[in-house]
């Protein structure tokens, strides 16, 4: 397996449940990147402007996971996160950094958009 990260590029949309047409952007589609170097991932909203802003990453055959979300350019990350992520928003543009790549961030990254916030379901 590669040491290096990969990334496709996926787009969710969820307006209170609801799916609508929108364009954004997600780049690059693969990033691969040596242990230990930096990655980062970036997304775009057209003609939209949704208040809260998502990364979501899935390690293979997993269930897809919160990394973080932003609510007017402030950066929310959940538990399993806090350490070797950031995240930042200018304008229509959001992006998410891992700081110090390492093998274990293998997965796809999902970014997603809404005009509120999502609720997570867990199941038990």
């Amino acid at each position: 397996m590669n040491p290096g990260i990969t990334a496709l590029a996926y787009v969710i949309f969820w307006i209170a449940g609801v799916c609508e047409s929108v364009l954004i952007s997600q780049w690059p589609r693969y990033i691969s990147s040596i242990s230990s170097g930096r990655a980062e991932i970036h997304c775009y909203q057209n003609d939209t402007d949704y208040n809260y802003l998502y990364w979501y990453r899935q390690l293979g055959g997993r269930e897809i996971q919160l990394i973080v979300y932003l609510i007017a350019g402030n950066a929310n990350f959940e538990t399993d996160f806090t350490s070797g992520f950031e995240a930042v928003q200018t304008k229509k543009q959001w992006s998410l950094t891992i700081s110090s790549v390492q093998e274990k961030d293998e997965a796809v990254y999902l970014c997603a958009a809404s005009y509120t916030v999502q609720q997570q379901t867990q199941e038990l």
